[in-house]
């Protein structure tokens, strides 16, 4: 118990104080304001990745709606691999006696669609905000490079998803097989699509124009897709090309999405397919990440 001056006997000498036992106050006084110290740091923390979620999700669902209203985004990234996948089939789907090529055709095709869609997911926005004066703007919102990346590769995956599930379905509705592994795909389409969505994200960085990053874009992945055997089974092209087809990004992306889809091929040959798609992303996205700069 403490005793003030004001309780003390008024015969005791005024330097006598006791207090006994020592008072423990001043313990729990000096406790509180830390604790609340640290409360209110992760208080602050917690709410500053709240906001940083709702940006990113805002600025994804803004990327996504206007590649739904871009009217040559929806050909190209729907329409056009369609017509392709139902032109080849048509065409040359029978051009080897004794084989049907329906399967490859088809799985060949839906890697070179999700290669499309990765490169122009990458390029196509950067382009845009080159152009319109965009990348000026955006220097003054607190978004990494890395926050705008990842938004962008979101809003791409959904139409990576839209156009791989429409295109197993013209597929399967002309003669393509499923395998009971076929969902297993999605790894490597996924992948094939984050490689290209890298290149795209250079291609934006480095060119100044819209028109020019189109042109670049178009040219590598008509290039990449005929030398890789997407367009064409390997086994049709050119001795030269079948040389070069191995070392191309679209042939591993074929190779490990054809195993799971249809059965053709090895899984020797499709893992080794992903550990090269998985490489070459990696260095990609390095590559990119520390080359965008908001100007």
């Amino acid at each position: 118990m403490c005793v003030s001056p004001e309780t003390a006997s008024p015969f005791a000498p005024t330097t006598q104080l006791a207090c006994s036992p020592p008072c423990q106050t001043t313990t729990s006084t000096h406790a509180a304001p830390r604790s609340t110290k640290v409360a209110s740091k992760t208080f602050t923390s917690n709410s500053q990745a709240r906001i940083m979620s709702t940006k990113s999700r805002a600025l994804t669902r803004v990327l996504l709606r206007d590649d739904l209203r871009d009217w040559s985004t929806l050909i190209f990234t729907f329409i056009f691999p369609s017509v392709l996948l139902v032109v080849l089939i048509l065409t040359i789907a029978d051009r080897v006696p004794g084989m049907d090529l329906t399967g490859e055709i088809s799985s060949n095709v839906i890697a070179f669609g999700a290669s499309f869609v990765g490169i122009f997911s990458g390029a196509s926005h950067l382009a845009t905000w080159r152009e319109n004066g965009m990348f000026t703007v955006m220097r003054t919102f607190p978004l990494s490079s890395r926050t705008v990346l990842t938004c962008q590769a979101r809003s791409g995956v959904v139409m990576l998803i839209t156009q791989a599930a429409l295109l197993v379905v013209v597929a399967v509705s002309m003669g393509m097989r499923l395998k009971v592994t076929a969902l297993a795909a999605v790894i490597p389409l996924a992948l094939g699509y984050l490689l290209f969505f890298t290149l795209g994200v250079l291609l934006g960085i480095l060119l100044p124009t819209m028109a020019g990053v189109s042109m670049a874009a178009n040219v590598i992945i008509l290039g990449l897709g005929f030398l890789g055997g997407a367009i064409m089974p390997v086994t049709l092209l050119p001795h030269w090309a079948q040389i070069v087809a191995p070392w191309t990004p679209i042939y591993h992306l074929r190779e490990a999405a054809t195993m799971p889809l249809i059965g053709v091929g090895t899984w020797i040959k499709a893992g080794t397919g992903m550990a090269y798609l998985l490489g070459v992303t990696a260095l990609l996205a390095i590559v990119s990440e520390r080359t965008m700069r908001w100007e």
